[in-house]
């Protein structure tokens, strides 16, 4: 087995407030968005966006105010033209990006979720966004223009805080995991003009016992460019528990679940968020303060490759693997921080 090492490249940001979410811009290498807790959005830019090895970022700037309270998400879509920051105030903010190069002007606000929203995802083709949140809902948005946003579905069946919502990496299917320990997989009913919940796995009403054992705080797709001709996307999610579950594509298109195989974070804490990298490992961070990346072997088994104990002095929010350098990660914590590092054969 080869061995592995995370190297910190550099501080991005650095923040009185806790940093929720950190994620890439997706067609501009070198600019990232931070969420904090104090209700702002900032944009990172790397002075030279072509280097990974030094990491020096401009001052950041930060996004015309939307919200009052924290910003928990923030997600730019895949034609990278219109930014969404979901908050406890309620809300999701959209935001359309201006010019200068960096800079976003307010568009709208969605309206809906009884309480603080959690999380905010744009489908792969970009024309529907969705929210989740503390009202265990799940809403679909749909985009007319970049102005006025149509709500197609709103979504009852969590028995719990909805923590994350995510599409699958080709299909217009959503998969949502909350605090009552079960991961949904939601899509279009066929006549195309209603969504439901097609599959519940693990929770109190799931199939089996295969699932988590605590709150599921994310879930993340295989990267559509990993898949084999026919086979689905999996998905692996992340809990309360320490553990991970790995789902397989199955049943109808392929964009069914089914338990696959589970592992072991290596800590006692929470994992807070995972993410499956082009690269086909597995990022993840949470309550320990420390940054893991996970492999599969040859026969299925999972590993932790590579560790850095003490990334952050905090809780770990969120990581993300770079969409321009699939060797690069980005993590967020409480602790005020958004850092990168870079993942290397040692």
């Amino acid at each position: 087995a080869m061995d592995y090492i995370l190297r910190p490249t550099g501080v991005t940001f650095a923040h009185t407030h806790a940093v929720w979410h950190v994620t890439h811009d997706p067609c501009i290498r070198g600019v990232v968005y931070a969420s904090s807790a104090d209700g702002s959005t900032h944009v990172c830019v790397r002075k030279n966006a072509e280097s990974t090895s030094e990491s020096s970022w401009s001052p950041p700037t930060m996004l015309e105010r939307a919200h009052d309270r924290a910003v928990r998400c923030v997600a730019v879509s895949p034609c990278g033209r219109m930014l969404a920051s979901a908050s406890f105030d309620g809300t999701c903010a959209v935001y359309v990006r201006a010019s200068p190069q960096h800079a976003w002007r307010r568009a709208c606000a969605l309206e809906g979720h009884e309480s603080e929203v959690k999380r905010c995802a744009w489908s792969p083709s970009g024309s529907l966004l969705a929210t989740c949140g503390r009202d265990r809902t799940v809403w679909v948005w749909e985009a007319h223009g970049e102005e006025e946003f149509e709500c197609v579905a709103a979504l009852h069946g969590h028995g719990g805080d909805v923590k994350c919502v995510t599409w699958h990496p080709s299909e217009d299917v959503l998969v949502s995991a909350s605090y009552d320990e079960s991961v949904r997989v939601w899509r279009e009913d066929e006549d195309g003009d209603d969504w439901s919940c097609a599959q519940v796995l693990g929770g109190e009403s799931g199939d089996g016992g295969e699932g988590h054992r605590g709150t599921v705080w994310r879930a993340s797709f295989e990267p559509r460019r990993r898949m084999d001709g026919g086979a689905g996307a999996r998905c692996v999610s992340c809990s309360g528990d320490g553990e991970f579950v790995v789902w397989n594509g199955s049943g109808f298109c392929n964009t069914e679940l089914a338990f696959g195989v589970r592992f072991q974070c290596g800590h006692d804490q929470a994992v807070l968020s995972c993410d499956w990298g082009a690269n086909g490992f597995i990022a993840a961070g949470g309550g320990d303060n420390s940054v893991r990346v996970y492999g599969e072997g040859a026969d299925g088994v999972w590993h932790q490759v590579a560790c850095i104990e003490n990334a952050h002095d905090d809780d770990v929010n969120h990581v993300e693997w770079s969409p321009h350098d699939p060797m690069e990660l980005i993590s967020s914590s409480d602790d005020g921080s958004v850092k990168t590092w870079m993942f290397a054969v040692a």
